[in-house]
């Protein structure tokens, strides 16, 4: 057996849980918007407070606290002018998933320098969906608390928070995945070459340390340039003319000149980055694989695919 190779990749940051404080002016109010944390648990209640100052006099019906949820997804345009002559173009669309309000007070009178505070907590749906940050798909999170002005401009506060999808929703079924996704080993298998790929953490997740064992048979020997390993996610809209982009999530690189017979490549690396989880949205979705890419000069590079999952937390 050829001598054992190890790879690490890269990724690009990504931020934990902390508690997050916002603050912001609205039609003579100040506000400051302070939650627990700003990654939410699906199923959990988040616990947080608002303070306002008013620079005027205020009458409002009622302060509303609420978790507002936005998909997107892009589209293929085409049109035809009045001279016969068509045109394609991008456009995004954007719908309302979810809005969970909160009535945290009633009837509110502020005079000038008037000050207030409430804590309140607000209820995560227990399914998400979690964030989703692709440019063809994706679904945003914000959160909003704002005073009900009857009659009048109503002040307010808006923030973008996430909604993590956990390790538990995936295990369960929840989001559709591919047939080997959740399994630690997987055989894989082009032109000519075998093996298998094992993952661990199965499913990965985001933010957290992985690591992983490809093992490669070749019965001839076959001259490379390296070997890449990458772990893509390809996120798509699924409506009629929807758009489609492929991300890669993590790469790493082994030193290869050749493969003949049998070789172990041991791979370790952090799945950081934008949020990209297994997830299905009214009109997308995300299908996530770890690609052994067997660099050949002046030919096409054999690509051994596997299945693969991706969470953005454990805490569940």
């Amino acid at each position: 057996m050829n001598p054992e190779s190890r790879a690490t990749g890269r990724g690009v940051g990504h931020d934990g849980a902390v508690t997050a404080v916002f603050s912001d002016s609205s039609h003579g109010v100040d506000w400051q918007l302070e939650l627990e944390r700003d990654a939410l648990l699906p199923g959990r209640l988040v616990a947080g407070r608002v303070v306002v100052v008013s620079h005027g006099t205020v009458d409002a019906r009622a302060l509303i606290v609420a978790l507002r949820a936005i998909e997107h997804w892009q589209v293929e345009v085409t049109t035809t002018d009045a001279n016969g002559h068509t045109s394609t173009h991008t456009e995004t669309r954007r719908q309302e998933l979810v809005f969970e309000p909160v009535q945290v007070s009633g009837e509110i009178h502020l005079g000038p320098g008037d000050s207030r505070d409430w804590a309140f907590e607000l209820p995560v749906p227990p399914l998400g969906p979690a964030t989703l940050e692709a440019t063809v798909a994706g679904l945003s999170w914000t959160v909003l608390a704002k005073l009900d002005v009857p009659g009048g401009f109503d002040s307010s506060i808006e923030r973008s928070v996430r909604v993590l999808q956990p390790t538990a929703l995936l295990r369960a079924g929840a989001v559709h995945v591919g047939e080997f996704a959740m399994y630690g080993a997987a055989d894989v298998g082009a032109d000519g070459v075998s093996g298998s790929v094992t993952m661990d953490p199965a499913p990965l997740c985001g933010g957290e340390p992985f690591h992983g064992t490809i093992t490669l048979h070749s019965a001839r020997a076959r001259r490379l340039q390296e070997i890449r390993v990458e772990i893509r996610v390809q996120v798509k809209a699924t409506v009629s003319s929807g758009l489609k982009e492929t991300i890669t999530a993590w790469w790493g690189v082994i030193r290869a000149d050749s493969l003949e017979g049998d070789r172990t490549i041991e791979i370790d690396g952090r799945l950081d980055g934008p949020f990209l989880p297994s997830i299905e949205l009214p009109h997308g979705q995300t299908e996530a694989t770890l690609h052994v890419i067997l660099a050949t000069a002046f030919a096409p590079d054999p690509h051994l695919i596997r299945d693969i999952a991706i969470a953005t937390t454990r805490e569940l």
